[in-house]
C-alpha cells in the first residue's frame, strides 16, 4: 500500500512541476507581449512626434516665409504706383514754370549742390549721366526727389514713378511725403539718369550699388542719403531743403503745389531750376528751350556765383 501510496505522491508532484513550468511559460510569454506592446505603442509614439515635430518645423518655415515677404516689399509705408494726379502735375510743373515770369527765390534753397571735379559720367551713347543713389525711408531724399524729378522731366520723361512717405520714426522729417524710383525708368535723348534706392522703407537692403557707383557714393557723398552726381561735374549732397516743410502733406497736395504760390511750390520750383541749370551744363545745352528759360538761367548764374 505504501509503495501505491509513494507512486500516487510522485506522480502528482510531477504534474505540479509540470504545471509550475507551464505557468512560469505562459507568464514570460505574457511578459513578453506586454513588453512586445509596449515597444510598439512606443515606436508608434515617436514616429507620431517626428511627424508632428516636421510639420512644426514646416509651418514655422512658412510663417516666417510669408512674413519676410510682407516686410520686405514695401518695408515701411507703403509703396505704390504714382496715381495721374501725381505724374500730370509733375509734368505740367516741367513746362509751365519754364515760362514763369516769377523770379525764384533761390533763398529757400538752403543746401546748393556743389562743384566737383571727378570722372565723367556717361551712360548709353556717350550721354551725360545722372547718378542718384538714396533710400525709401531717408527724409532728405523724400524732400530731394520732388525738385530733381521736376527737373529731369524738362529733359525726358519718367514711366512707373512710385509714391511713399519717409519713415515715421525719423525727427529729421516724419512721415515726409515723396515720390519712390525703384522700379521706375527713364528716357530721354539728352541724359541718362540711373537710380539706386538702396534701402526700402524699413532700412532693408534694396537696390545693389556696382562698384563705381558705391566708390562715388563712398569717396564723393561720404555714404549718405541723397547723393546725386551730375555728370561728375557736380554733386548733390544731403537735401537742398528742409523736409519738414513738406510736413501733413501728401505725394498729391504736393505735386498740385509745385505750381503755385506757396513756399512748398516756390521751393520746390527754385530747387528744379537749379538741377535744370546743372543738366544744361553738363548736356551742352539742350533743349535750349529749357537751358534759356528765365528761370534757369538766373538759377546759373546763382549756382556759379556761389561756387567761384
Amino acid at each position: 500500500m505504501a509503495d501505491g501510496r509513494d507512486e500516487v505522491r510522485q506522480k502528482d508532484r510531477g504534474s505540479n512541476k509540470y504545471a509550475a513550468k507551464k505557468a512560469a511559460s505562459e507568464r514570460i510569454a505574457a511578459q513578453r507581449a506586454a513588453q512586445q506592446r509596449s515597444e510598439r505603442r512606443r515606436n508608434v509614439l515617436i514616429a507620431t512626434s517626428a511627424t508632428v515635430a516636421v510639420l512644426v518645423v514646416v509651418a514655422i518655415i512658412v510663417v516666417v516665409g510669408v512674413s519676410s515677404k510682407k516686410t520686405s516689399s514695401g518695408g515701411g509705408n507703403a509703396v505704390v504706383a504714382a496715381p495721374s494726379s501725381v505724374t500730370d502735375a509733375i509734368s505740367s510743373a516741367a513746362t509751365s514754370t519754364l515760362t514763369s515770369s516769377t523770379t525764384p527765390d533761390f533763398s529757400t534753397v538752403s543746401g546748393p549742390p556743389t562743384s566737383i571735379s571727378s570722372s565723367a559720367l556717361k551712360g548709353s551713347n556717350g550721354k551725360p549721366e545722372v547718378l542718384y543713389v538714396g533710400a525709401e525711408y531717408c527724409p532728405y531724399c523724400a524732400a530731394t526727389r520732388w525738385p530733381l524729378t521736376v527737373a529731369l522731366s524738362r529733359f525726358g520723361t519718367f514711366s512707373n514713378l512710385k509714391t511713399t512717405y519717409s519713415a515715421d520714426n525719423d525727427s529729421a522729417g516724419p512721415h515726409t511725403p515723396t515720390l519712390s524710383y525703384h522700379g521706375s525708368s527713364y528716357t530721354s535723348q539728352y541724359v541718362d539718369f540711373v537710380s539706386v534706392e538702396h534701402a526700402d522703407g524699413a532700412g532693408k537692403d534694396l537696390e545693389a550699388l556696382t562698384s563705381e557707383q558705391n566708390s562715388l557714393f563712398s569717396s564723393l557723398g561720404g555714404g549718405a542719403y541723397p547723393f546725386v552726381d551730375f555728370g561728375g561735374k557736380w554733386m548733390q549732397k544731403g537735401s537742398s531743403y528742409d523736409p519738414k516743410l513738406l510736413s501733413g502733406m501728401t505725394p498729391e497736395s504736393v505735386a498740385q503745389a509745385i505750381t503755385g504760390t506757396t513756399k512748398q511750390g516756390k521751393t520746390i520750383q527754385a530747387g528744379a531750376d537749379i538741377f535744370t541749370a546743372i543738366i544744361c551744363e553738363i548736356d551742352g545745352g539742350q533743349p535750349s528751350n529749357v537751358c534759356t528759360a528765365p528761370g534757369v538761367t538766373k538759377a546759373e548764374s546763382a549756382i556759379n556765383g556761389a561756387s567761384k
